[in-house]
């Protein structure tokens, strides 16, 4: 959440003239997510209820969890309407096209599913959605703000050691930075390593904003100390495969740290998104991606729970969400850097 609060204060500026571009969300829902961007007129019940219809089907899972999401979705629309029409920012989902509408069988949904979203192409189709649209605004001089995660955001792949010389760009962020080498600017915000939690390089680079106080920076990685450091925050099984001892500045052109990750805020869950009209979709998306029968998963005192929980949005705690210590890890490690 709080990654996110700070890049709607960026898109909150005036002097932001851009449109947004999203890992998340589907390409076939472009339409449905500008049209609710660009209608002034919904009163509060209207944009809640549209909002919400385009959340249900923001991602081929139960639902896309994170409250971020649906907060800049609710943010973009607020901002919109009080701006110039040329002034408006449109938001340009590039995820592969997906409609729960189309997918009957649990077959079909398991094929889809790991076709498209386990697969290397992925990025790829996401990268060629973000240049097909960027083709069409980029006459009306409007900017480009693309949020991914770091991992689909490389400006360029660590090799790929068991295929060294094949010809395959693997991130969308290196296709968008081949596509546009001069207007392409790629900004790492800080995080941990997301399977393992663990800080990077040990917690020295934590440890040097910790010391300076500062918690609100950007800056460009190149000939810099964080640049010329070794990015070690890759996902644990593709330890295997690239190449790990390349800097940050290979990956990324510019940093941003903000707050420290002990005073980030991890919120989860959507108001009603599948409220009591919406319960039985909820279930029949359950069955249809458990393979089990309808009246199986209504009954099941799990699901119910669990949607009680997707339904109710809340501020997770560290431990829960991290592991228990966590928090008392990072510190250590950071503390062992100022001491």
């Amino acid at each position: 959440m709080t990654q996110y609060d700070m890049i709607m204060e960026v898109v909150k500026d005036e002097r932001f003239k851009g449109h947004i571009y999203t890992e998340i969300g589907h390409v076939n829902l472009y339409e449905k997510f500008n049209n609710f961007l660009m209608n002034a007129t919904f009163t509060e019940e209207e944009k809640e209820k549209e909002l919400l219809s385009i959340y249900r089907d923001l991602c081929p899972s139960l639902v896309w969890g994170a409250y971020n999401y649906y907060h800049m979705l609710n943010e973009v629309w607020v901002i919109n309407k009080d701006r110039n029409k040329e002034d408006k920012i449109f938001i340009f989902p590039t995820d592969v096209p997906f409609d729960y509408n189309e997918i009957q069988t649990h077959r079909e949904w398991d094929i889809h599913y790991n076709l498209f979203f386990n697969s290397i192409f992925r990025d790829q189709m996401m990268a060629m959605n973000f240049v097909d649209y960027y083709e069409e605004v980029k006459k009306e001089k409007r900017k480009a703000l693309v949020i991914l995660n770091s991992m689909h955001a490389y400006k360029r792949n660590p090799t790929y050691l068991s295929l060294p010389t094949r010809p395959l760009i693997r991130r969308a962020g290196e296709f968008i930075y081949k596509t546009y080498p001069e207007e392409t600017f790629v900004i790492y915000i800080n995080s941990c390593n997301v399977d393992n939690f663990k800080l990077s390089n040990h917690g020295i680079i934590d440890a040097a904003f910790e010391y300076t106080k500062k918690d609100d920076i950007g800056f460009d990685l190149k000939d810099t100390p964080i640049g010329n450091t070794k990015f070690d925050l890759y996902f644990t099984y593709a330890a295997d495969y690239f190449d790990l001892n390349i800097n940050y500045d290979y990956l990324f052109d510019g940093m941003i740290y903000y707050k420290p990750l002990k005073d980030m805020v991890i919120k989860m869950g959507i108001p009603n998104i599948y409220s009591k009209e919406y319960e039985d979709m909820y279930y029949r998306r359950v069955a249809l991606m458990s393979n089990k029968k309808f009246e199986e998963v209504k009954n099941d005192e799990e699901y119910r729970k669990a949607l009680e929980q997707i339904n109710n949005p809340a501020i997770i705690p560290f431990d829960d969400y991290f592991g228990e210590g966590v928090v008392e890890s990072w510190d250590k490690q950071i503390q062992k850097w100022i001491e």
